[in-house]
């Protein structure tokens, strides 16, 4: 027996109500006992702590608040001769060791590893931070498979490549590994779908991790923030990037799209690019509670204010058909253009049917 469609409406909103009464219920919870848990810190001394992607954004800005706060910190860079570098080893003490890497490869991450053997002296590994990411890519159609594997080897497997090698300093300690992941690694965004996948598996990888190490008493713990306003967000370089990637597409795909879908398009990530959260230090505020508090988060959502964070939560709980219609809200707000094909097709159908009539 068929059931109406009114009731599929019924049952989605039935979903959402129950979702939003358990997520006060929890954040009531959690607010308590974090009142009663959050101020208990580890003490820094004799802890050091990797971190990848330490050239620009979130990576050189926690780099330097745990070195002030005392921890030993191996910075790793993938230009560890470039001016990020260079500024950040001379802006901070002693104790901050900068290490060259690539996360892509296998022989750079067992050098960095044998230079932090080499250089702990009498500290532990507390924490590993795989922080280093990349963003490429469009929408499915638009996006080449080098775009997938990019994002996936930088931004998946990049952190199982430190993870593994790191992880047993890190169980000896019963440290932690904090995962810098992303809110889309819970909730598919449409036209950035290279980074949306690798986030996903990042995720995924967090979570597993996490369950495997309970026994170990390491904690892993995902960071999962909207888009901040990093260089991975710079708008020249996410431009000049989009107009690499149109120029290789196909031509079929091109007529298809049209060109006024093109210009659109970038007009919309302009718009994106100059939306995002400008605010950092929460990310790194969270970075520094995953490594510093004795009874952190196993997920942090750092948000530009409490009420993105709450639409956020409030996104990725709610059930897939409200999620789909949220994107199509969205779209129509940042007036996201339609394919030339898809708007042509309609139109075809639309007058077939009045034709029939």
């Amino acid at each position: 027996m068929e059931l109406p469609s009114n009731f599929s409406i019924f049952r989605s909103i039935c979903k959402s109500f129950f979702t939003i009464i358990r997520l006060i219920f929890e954040g009531i919870f959690y607010g308590i006992v974090k009142l009663f848990l959050f101020w208990k810190h580890v003490k820094p001394e004799g802890k050091a702590i990797f971190i990848t992607g330490c050239d620009s954004g979130f990576g050189n800005a926690t780099a330097r608040k745990l070195d002030a706060k005392g921890f030993h910190v191996f910075a790793a860079c993938l230009f560890p001769l470039g001016p990020g570098a260079t500024q950040l080893s001379q802006e901070t003490s002693e104790h901050l060791k900068i290490v060259g890497l690539d996360v892509t490869s296998e022989e750079s991450v067992l050098k960095a590893l044998e230079f932090v053997k080499n250089n702990l002296g009498h500290c532990n590994l507390w924490a590993v931070i795989n922080n280093a990411g990349i963003y490429k890519g469009l929408a499915v159609e638009l996006s080449s498979l080098q775009e997938f594997r990019d994002c996936m080897e930088v931004n998946a497997f990049g952190p199982i490549r430190v993870t593994k090698a790191f992880l047993p300093l890190i169980r000896k300690v019963k440290g932690r590994v904090v995962n810098v992941t992303s809110y889309g690694g819970r909730m598919a965004v449409p036209h950035m779908t290279p980074y949306i996948v690798s986030k996903f598996a990042a995720v995924a990888f967090n979570d597993c991790l996490r369950r495997e190490m309970v026994d170990w008493g390491v904690r892993v713990i995902s960071i999962e923030p909207e888009a901040f306003n990093t260089p991975m967000a710079n708008n020249e370089t996410r431009i000049k990037t989009f107009d690499e990637e149109i120029a290789s597409l196909d031509s079929t795909i091109i007529d298809d799209y049209g060109l006024e879908y093109f210009k659109q398009y970038r007009k919309m990530m302009l718009m994106g690019g100059d939306l995002v959260a400008p605010n950092i230090y929460r990310v790194v505020d969270a970075l520094y509670s995953a490594v510093s508090s004795k009874y952190p988060d196993s997920i942090y959502m750092p948000c530009r204010n409490y009420l993105t964070e709450l639409c956020n939560v409030l996104a990725i709980n709610s059930p897939v058909c409200m999620q789909d219609f949220g994107t199509q809200i969205f779209s129509a707000f940042v007036n996201m253009p339609k394919p030339k094909g898809a708007t042509e097709d309609f139109e075809e159908v639309f007058s077939e049917k009045n034709l029939t009539k």
